[in-house]
């Protein structure tokens, strides 16, 4: 007989042996029953037990000793009918619970973070962090650098060796500077690199700032440069938006 099925409704092999062992031998005490079922002595009596709480067989005491008989096969009906009522059951209660766990893999999802790279091999690795996450058509937006910035020659070979890598993985780049800073636009222009865009504007904008992904990330470059990176997706999304407000009324 295939026993397959009542695997699958929660009976283990032991319990199905030694039922249908009861089920051939009606009353009988529990040697009969190993004999029968094959069953170890150490685990029958555990089994019994179960068999008991799953309302499947009876017990009574003839003579001093103990003697099993199996219920009838239809109470195995009334076991799976019980089983799904207590799914239903749980099934409720878990729909309480479910509302605060999309809760909590949202909040674990849209995870808020404050970071600080301080020195020239701080801002590389951030640089190097945003590299990793970036993929084919994201995008990295920044808005202008300020004229003091520029005034270290490190940063302009810094951020040719950051675009390079940043076109090698076929991210966009799209650049915001200042109108008054024309005297720099050169240095903003990486055009080189590939999927390159840059824009003026005579709106006055925050120096420095970067947007990819999740993250915003001030830039302020000099002898010890450093990154203020703020993670967060309703904090990015905030200024993706003020980036491309400016960026459709900014000139070409």
């Amino acid at each position: 007989m295939d026993t397959k099925l009542l695997e699958r409704i929660g009976f283990t092999q032991g319990e199905i042996k030694v039922y249908f062992a009861l089920l051939g031998l009606g009353s009988t005490t529990s040697g009969p029953v190993i004999t029968k079922s094959g069953v170890a002595r150490s685990k029958v009596y555990d089994i019994l037990e179960k068999l008991k709480q799953k309302g499947l067989l009876s017990e009574v005491i003839k003579e001093n000793t103990k003697h099993f008989q199996a219920a009838s096969p239809e109470r195995i009906l009334d076991y799976m009918r019980n089983k799904e009522k207590e799914i239903k059951d749980e099934e409720e209660e878990f729909n309480k619970l479910l509302p605060e766990l999309l809760l909590q893999q949202k909040f674990a999802e849209e995870k808020q973070e404050a970071k600080v790279y301080v020195g020239y091999e701080g801002v590389k690795t951030f640089y190097g962090e945003l590299l990793e996450q970036l993929n084919e058509d994201d995008e990295y937006l920044a808005m202008t650098l300020s004229e003091q910035s520029w005034q270290h020659e490190s940063l302009s070979l810094f951020l040719q060796k950051f675009h390079q890598r940043r076109a090698e993985k076929k991210a966009k780049a799209k650049i915001i500077f200042n109108v008054t800073e024309k005297s720099i636009k050169q240095k903003h222009d990486f055009s080189k690199t590939g999927l390159y865009e840059l824009r003026s504007t005579d709106l006055s904008l925050p120096t420095g700032i970067a947007i990819a992904k999740d993250t915003v990330a001030t830039l302020l470059w000099g002898k010890n440069p450093k990154v203020f990176a703020i993670i967060s997706k309703e904090n990015a999304d905030a200024y993706r938006k003020f980036f491309y407000d400016v960026w459709k009324t900014a000139k070409k």
